[in-house]
């Protein structure tokens, strides 16, 4: 296991290379002038040209990213041109609360999904069954914008039970700001492991080992736990990793939704402001985090089924 981590790491450079090359290029498809839109009001043709000149723009494009991968692999991201800090300050300081948020959100999806598929798949082709997958399709159907707003208008207006702005001042105090953005992402998720987790205790339910179990007169505790929520999990750890990425979109969405300072909702702001610098470092933060995350749950995957092997 520790050769297989070590060469999957090594394989996430020529990932994140690559990744880097498209980044880089994209942004530069973003409308407007950076240069103009640091100077904001002040911008004039002279000023604009010699903020371009100061920041490389005037430079082809190949020359430019050369200079940025050469400072990178040094640990030098850049200067941002909107908040004139290092970008590597500037981003890593909002990481934490996004991780946070993501860890909160991915804890509720699994702790909504596995309660609610075991029932449905307990009970299949009952009422409650329909009731429930008529439910979490309705979740699957609605935008996470949209969820959101709903939610902090319930929760966070008319009732008062939850703050929903900000990240609070830390502790539990964060916890309760972060509640309503975690329970927006847990809804867009969870519906997609409630499908996966039940269709896997249907078929694990009609197991041999299942009716061994139940024939040597074993605790309903114990044949649900160790023999068929165990071994229908694995498909779930698939499925949370491989929709890495849509919970990532959604983080980016939700951030800005309820004024949280993390890395999505700066990300969004840089675009709007044309910052070539913290859009490149964010969204390589953001490769990064699938990349790893991928391999945590191939990881988590073999800790769950010690048969299956690993291979590079």
């Amino acid at each position: 296991m520790i050769r297989y981590t070590v060469l999957r790491l090594l394989q996430t450079v020529p990932v994140l290379f690559g990744f880097s090359i498209v980044v880089f290029f994209l942004v530069r498809l973003i409308p407007g002038d950076p240069a103009v839109a640091a100077l904001g009001s002040r911008a004039t043709p002279q000023l604009s040209a010699r903020v371009r000149d100061q920041l490389g723009l005037d430079l082809p494009l190949w020359q430019q990213y050369v200079n940025f991968l050469t400072n990178a692999l040094q640990g030098d991201f850049g200067i941002s041109f909107f908040y004139q800090q290092d970008v590597w300050a500037v981003t890593v300081e909002r990481l934490p609360i996004t991780l946070l948020l993501m860890a909160y959100a991915i804890a509720l999806a699994v702790s909504i999904a596995i309660p609610c598929a075991f029932i449905s798949a307990v009970r299949q082709g009952r009422v409650t069954d329909h009731a429930l997958r008529v439910l979490f399709t309705i979740g699957l159907g609605m935008p996470v914008f949209w969820s959101g707003i709903i939610l902090a208008y319930i929760f966070g207006v008319k009732v008062q039970l939850l703050p929903i702005t900000g990240q609070g001042s830390g502790g539990l105090d964060t916890l309760a700001h972060l509640t309503l953005p975690a329970i927006t992402l847990a809804i867009s998720i969870s519906p997609i492991l409630v499908r996966t987790l039940r269709s896997s205790i249907i078929e694990v339910l009609a197991s041999d080992y299942v009716t061994t179990g139940r024939a040597m007169g074993l605790k309903a505790s114990t044949l649900n736990v160790s023999y068929i929520l165990r071994n229908s999990l694995r498909p779930v750890v698939t499925v949370v990793t491989i929709n890495l990425g849509y919970l990532i979109g959604g983080t980016v969405i939700v951030e800005r939704i309820f004024s949280l300072a993390g890395v999505g909702s700066l990300l969004i702001g840089s675009i709007a402001t044309r910052d070539y610098a913290v859009i490149q470092l964010a969204t390589l933060i953001f490769a990064l985090l699938v990349v790893v995350t991928n391999l945590a749950g191939d990881l988590l995957y073999r800790l769950l089924d010690p048969r299956m092997a690993l291979h590079a």
